[in-house]
């Protein structure tokens, strides 16, 4: 497998995602954000699952020198939007959750949780995981980037964590100066 940059991955990532996680409404996106903002359990993930679920996205989306999902929250989001607005998408997030505990007990005898095993075990589950089962990683995949770089007002990215990972710099209003283009002619 090449490596990638963040930026690199993003782009990627975010030029082939498709179906739901970018045809919910905007009204939709919000309450999830806001939910993500403000969540403290979860509406319809497991406990179980929900680590599970945390642990796969935050091996997509690291923490290093600058935060991850888990500090973004992508989990509630992702909770927050199969309840909702991506209900179809349930079924697909809960056989990750136990595809991941499955293949968790193969790669490390006695392992019951792949929140549990070692990152470098993590990352072969999950590089495993996307070359034999595309449909379940590709979820995943689109359900963090979604959760990592939504608009915070409508859905995910608490506190404006991806748009700081990429270096988008959130202001208001812009000030002088312009570029000729603000010219009056």
């Amino acid at each position: 497998m090449s490596e990638f940059s963040r930026r690199q991955f993003v782009a990627l990532a975010s030029s082939a995602a498709a179906g739901v996680w970018l045809t919910a409404t905007r009204s939709d996106i919000l309450a999830a954000g806001l939910h993500a903002a403000q969540a403290t359990k979860f509406e319809t993930l497991t406990p179980a699952d929900a680590i599970e679920i945390e642990a796969a996205t935050a091996q997509i989306v690291p923490t290093d020198t600058t935060p991850g999902a888990r500090e973004a929250r992508v989990v509630y989001f992702i909770d927050k939007a199969i309840s909702t607005w991506a209900k179809d998408q349930r079924p697909v997030v809960e056989s990750a959750a136990k595809e991941l505990r499955a293949r968790a007990a193969k790669a490390q005898r006695g392992a019951k949780s792949f929140a549990a095993l070692s990152p470098d075990k993590q990352i072969a589950v999950l590089t495993a995981l996307e070359k034999e089962k595309p449909p379940l990683f590709q979820m995943l995949r689109y359900g963090t980037i979604a959760g990592m770089l939504a608009n915070p007002e409508w859905g995910g990215n608490y506190q404006k964590t991806g748009w700081r990972w990429i270096g988008f710099d959130d202001r208001f209003s812009w000030g002088p100066p312009f570029g000729w283009y603000d010219q009056n002619a």
